[in-house]
């Protein structure tokens, strides 16, 4: 047992995210996110975190790692398409509470990736997790910064 690490960080995920590298990239994936596939697709890691949401998520993994300070939003979300354009995203802003809790740049650390660029960054990323978010437009790619 560890202290002071959130209990929704599987052993498995812990183990991800000490593997990583600066600049390495997670992608905690919606319910709805094609993780296997894009994971398979470009050959990283796959996790699943079934029943813990996305908000709870990305909390317990910037306790643990810094997003990256070398880059203007380390964190990036997935944007509408087109058809959605008027629908209102209230996860967005609770992702953007947590980043800014965590980093001190606030919520300019986030960044938003059009749907099929962020796909293509996701089969790039060191670990997809498909967590069990059931909010749309709930995705979220960090790239880890340094430990200092």
């Amino acid at each position: 047992m560890l202290t002071n690490i959130p209990a929704i960080l599987s052993p498995e995920l812990l183990a991800v995210l000490c593997e990583m590298g600066h600049s390495d990239v997670i992608v905690l994936g919606d319910a709805n996110f094609p993780g296997k596939r894009f994971a398979h697709e470009g050959n990283c890691k796959f996790l699943r975190a079934d029943g813990i949401s996305g908000t709870a998520l990305l909390d317990a993994v910037l306790s643990v790692i810094p997003a990256d300070a070398y880059v203007e939003t380390p964190v990036q979300l997935m944007q509408t398409m087109d058809c959605d354009k008027d629908l209102e995203i209230p996860i967005w802003k609770e992702y953007e509470q947590i980043v800014a809790n965590h980093d001190a740049r606030g919520k300019s650390a986030v960044g938003y990736l059009e749907r099929f660029t962020f796909y293509e960054a996701a089969k790039k990323a060191y670990c997809i997790v498909q967590t069990g978010e059931t909010a749309i437009y709930a995705n979220v790619l960090i790239q880890k910064g340094v430990i200092k």
